[in-house]
């Protein structure tokens, strides 16, 4: 049994320049460098008419880790991350992202919709965790979720600090 999350966020600018920064690769490596790792690397941008795609590898340090996911997890954990953006109209953008964890562990799936809000836009995301480790799978789930919760707030602080820069 999978274990469901949600978010939403405010964000500080235009529509056009959220979409706009998720097409750019500076954005990406400027996030990556802000949020996250050294190890952690821009795989692929590919933007093709209205659908953008990015691919990350992200790495979440052994020091981050809970006790209880250590006991089945040594060392660092690595997560291929990848977010498709389509639909943009000027008024909507809506994405899907699906991450996976190395060695099968788990993978976390979720979709998501930004709407216009004059000069802002409004993001909600929502998805679920799924791990595959019998006995601690639902604990290790909801430890994943309290790592989102972290990582979109500061995932979603860069986007406005770069969205306030532009």
């Amino acid at each position: 049994m999978a274990t469901r999350f949600s978010h939403s966020v405010q964000l500080g600018g235009p529509l056009e320049a959220v979409h706009a920064s998720y097409a750019d690769e500076a954005y990406w490596a400027d996030r990556l460098r802000a949020v996250g790792t050294a190890g952690d690397t821009l795989d692929d941008l590919a933007v093709s008419g209205d659908t953008i795609t990015v691919t990350v590898t992200q790495h979440i340090p052994e020091s981050d880790i809970p006790d209880l996911a250590r006991k089945v997890l040594p060392g660092e954990l690595s997560l291929v991350r990848t977010t498709q953006f389509s639909g943009f109209d000027g008024a909507r953008l809506v994405g899907t992202s699906r991450a996976e964890a190395a060695g099968g562990l788990g993978v976390i799936t979720g979709s998501g919709e930004t709407v216009a809000e004059g000069d802002s836009a409004l993001e909600s995301l929502s998805g679920q965790v799924k791990v595959t480790v019998p006995l601690l799978g639902g604990k290790l789930e909801k430890l994943v979720v309290q790592h989102l919760d972290r990582l979109f707030a500061e995932e979603y602080a860069h986007l406005n600090g770069w969205l306030a820069a532009r």
